[in-house]
């Protein structure tokens, strides 16, 4: 897992939540599966980007509403990219100033002038206002070789898809037509396909939590997970090794960079990464497809705090869950302080 007890900055908490998305869940959802073939029973419009050598290629412009995204990954290492919006009235230009420096730019690099000054280290503490005011509505992340697919939606105006700043890849504009202001005609959950289940990313009063159902079945499926809280959130989920407490978790989370885990606790390699939902602002909903074993699981959110800039796994997002085989009794979802769960059920 990553260290998450120390302040990050904004290209280090990129690093986190663009780098690290794969998902393998969509390709594992049955053997020979298409990516996304759950997600294609909605109907949506399909919105499809590859990422080349070149970069990342997409249409220059596409529709309002619900979309499926499709991404198809050229290359021979994980990549994708984040969907953003900047806030009303700020220069794409200046936003992605805050997301890091420009492929090809070495942050941090000396004048070569002789006696020239170094620029100072970046600042910890929280991001500016700026991240936080964006739009974040979803992305794709895929593994090498690889396709992936989410259900997502954009309303008009300009939107920006950006990798992380480390893997060079130049961001690139996307416009969605409609009119200014309006919504989409209908949310991502409301197509023709199945929801399996829904899960909501939830904070209030210091309380930051995913809400899952009190019980998650086996085998492929498509969840429903919606932002009711007041900042962006992102789901990274990881199957465990062996059975896991909460405590056990926070051990591990609490560990410096390269640490070894305490005696009796699986190492960070044993983990096996099964995807998740890129970063999501409030009242946003992204419909992912899964595949999951019998097995535990970790669910967690390194997307910066506000106030703090401390992950939001330092507060306590993070959840244990345990997925039974058909008829297998298993403890509900667990995280650091109790809550409700999240209604369960399909649409159709």
């Amino acid at each position: 897992m990553r260290r998450v007890w120390a302040p990050v900055s904004v290209v280090a908490v990129l690093a986190v939540l663009l780098v690290g998305q794969l998902t393998a869940a969509a390709q594992d959802a049955t053997p020979g599966a298409e990516p996304g073939s759950l997600l294609r029973a909605f109907g949506y419009p399909e919105l499809r980007v590859m990422i080349t050598e070149g970069g990342i290629q997409a249409p220059d412009e596409v529709q309002g509403g619900p979309l499926l995204l499709v991404l198809e990954n050229n290359l021979d290492a994980e990549a994708g990219f984040s969907i953003i919006q900047p806030p009303a009235g700020m220069a794409v230009a200046d936003f992605l100033a805050i997301l890091g420096p420009p492929p090809g730019a070495e942050a941090g690099a000396a004048s070569p002038e002789a006696g020239a000054t170094p620029p100072a280290a970046e600042p910890e503490g929280p991001p500016p206002p700026a991240f936080f005011e964006a739009t974040w509505t979803g992305g794709a992340f895929a593994p090498p070789g690889g396709e992936s697919a989410v259900i997502i939606s954009l309303t008009p105006g300009e939107w920006i898809l950006a990798g992380p700043p480390e893997a060079g890849i130049a961001p690139v504009m996307l416009t969605v037509s409609g009119a200014e202001g309006a919504t989409p005609a209908a949310s991502p959950g409301a197509g023709a396909g199945t929801v399996n289940a829904r899960v909501e990313f939830y904070d209030e009063d210091g309380t930051f939590q995913f809400r899952l159902p009190e019980r998650v079945e086996a085998g492929p499926q498509v969840w429903e997970t919606t932002n009711t809280g007041t900042q962006p959130h992102e789901m990274f989920i990881l199957r465990a090794p062996r059975p896991l407490t909460v405590d056990e978790v926070r051990q591990l989370l609490e560990l410096p960079p390269d640490a070894p885990p305490p005696p009796g606790l699986p190492g960070v390699e044993e983990f096996i990464p099964l995807g998740g939902v890129a970063p999501i602002s409030q009242d946003q909903t992204v419909l992912a497809e899964f595949a999951f074993e019998p097995g535990t699981y970790v669910a967690v959110c390194f997307m910066p705090d506000r106030e703090t800039g401390m992950p939001h796994a330092a507060k306590g997002m993070y959840t244990v869950f345990t997925v039974g085989a058909a008829g297998e009794d298993v403890p509900p979802p667990a995280s650091p302080v109790a809550s409700p769960v999240a209604a369960e059920g399909v649409h159709h």
